[in-house]
């Protein structure tokens, strides 16, 4: 059997945390790349491979939430060094429910990201939509 460890989350990723929920709450994207180490991983749900780098989440996130409509947190899940936020948007027509899977480093900066979305047609919605969207900017 695992061994499972319930630990609360360190400070620095509780300060990491807290600086995420207010660039999403403010919509501060500039601010981003300052929470991320600079290979940081993101993988989104639309994408089998992950992406590298802080440039590359940084250009993606914002095009994402420029999309979701009435977003809101729905739970948090928390551990030594990272969390599980639980969410629920709109994506056009849809109701799409999801996780963040956050990973924090001893600084307090994101170093893993993961998007895990649901109902897939509205993830693969989006993903195309962000891809427009990218390619066209």
């Amino acid at each position: 059997m695992t061994d499972v460890h319930i630990d609360a989350p360190y400070a620095a990723a509780q300060r990491g945390i807290t600086e995420w929920h207010r660039i999403v709450a403010e919509s501060d994207w500039d601010r981003l790349p300052d929470l991320l180490v600079d290979e940081v991983v993101f993988r989104d749900p639309a994408n089998l491979e992950p992406h590298h780098g802080k440039a590359r989440m940084a250009a993606v996130l914002p095009t994402v939430f420029s999309i979701m409509q009435d977003f809101k947190f729905l739970r948090h899940f928390g551990r030594e060094t990272g969390y599980v936020l639980e969410f629920s948007a709109r994506v056009g027509d849809a109701t799409v429910f999801g996780v963040d899977l956050i990973e924090f480093d001893s600084e307090g900066k994101i170093t893993d990201f993961t998007v895990m979305m649901r109902p897939a047609s509205a993830a693969l919605a989006q993903a195309s939509e962000v891809a427009k969207r990218l390619s066209a900017g």
